[in-house]
């Protein structure tokens, strides 16, 4: 549990683990147990860290895992909004431990929340959700894992980097601190869905994809389009070849203009 002390924004509480299955496991288990909303949970370790999908996220020592136990009485329909917002959170916190070689647009987002530094991910976040004991609440845990020291060498649309190698001199503590601030403060702007333009526009301005040619693959379906904005809740919106509109909530982009797949 924790080990050290850190200046986290009031309200909040953290617990560190040495070792666990998976920070998002830990935070549900522990919101069944009746721990509290607005708690972070940390690993050293992740011997089962999870993605997206069922994918596992592999997890060595030296970056930062954690995932925070959070709760809205947003409207379901805006639950998908909190996929942005975690993204939005990460890339700030990201932001400010740059080194001064760090240039704008070196960073971007990949529909919905991947985080892309000179086209290498680098962060991955995983949200849950369910209803709360109190029936008028959301229990939400966004996990969030950055690439601070090392990187795993795996396949996919785009390769994995980390920050260290791209010059980023923070330690886990003060990219962990600023994660917390920054989470704190879009949620702040969000106010259950009532703020989410601004997180959209936000989100907008780092999209790494605008006007780029997009193949997504839905179930055993494949669609492509340009790229053109993310809609009210989030979604991604793609411009067919007829000029007509075509939205998905959810999905895997298998291909990006000028990107080669390797899945």
């Amino acid at each position: 549990m924790n080990s050290h002390s850190l200046p986290l924004p009031q309200g909040y509480q953290y617990f560190w683990f040495e070792e666990t299955d998976s920070t998002n496991q830990e935070a549900l288990r522990q919101s069944a147990k009746g721990q509290k909303p607005d708690s972070w949970f940390c690993a050293d370790l992740q011997t089962n860290g999870r993605g997206t999908k069922g994918s596992r996220w592999v997890s060595q020592a030296g970056n930062l895992y954690a995932s925070l136990l959070t709760s809205s009485k947003c409207p379901p329909e805006h639950l998908a909004q909190i996929s942005i917002i975690a993204a939005l959170s990460a890339i700030t916190a990201i932001e400010q431990m740059a080194s001064e070689q760090y240039h704008i647009g070196d960073l971007c987002l990949k529909w919905p929340n991947d985080i892309l530094l000179k086209g290498r991910k680098v962060c991955g976040i995983l949200i849950e959700s369910r209803q709360s004991r109190q029936s008028s609440l959301f229990d939400i845990v966004i996990g969030t894992g950055i690439n601070l020291a090392s990187n795993p060498q795996i396949g996919g649309l785009v390769d994995a980097g980390n920050l260290r190698a791209e010059d980023w001199s923070c330690t886990r503590d003060q990219l962990f601190v600023a994660l917390v601030q920054s989470t704190r403060d879009w949620l702040s702007i969000w106010r259950d869905g009532d703020g989410f333009e601004t997180v959209r526009l936000a989100w907008l301005e780092r999209s790494c994809h605008i006007g780029q040619l997009i193949t997504i693959k839905v179930g055993d379906e494949q669609y492509e389009g340009r790229m053109t904005t993310i809609s009210a809740n989030g979604a991604l919106v793609l411009e067919g070849g007829s000029g007509n509109e075509m939205v998905f909530s959810s999905g895997t982009i298998i291909k990006i203009e000028g990107s080669a797949s390797h899945s």
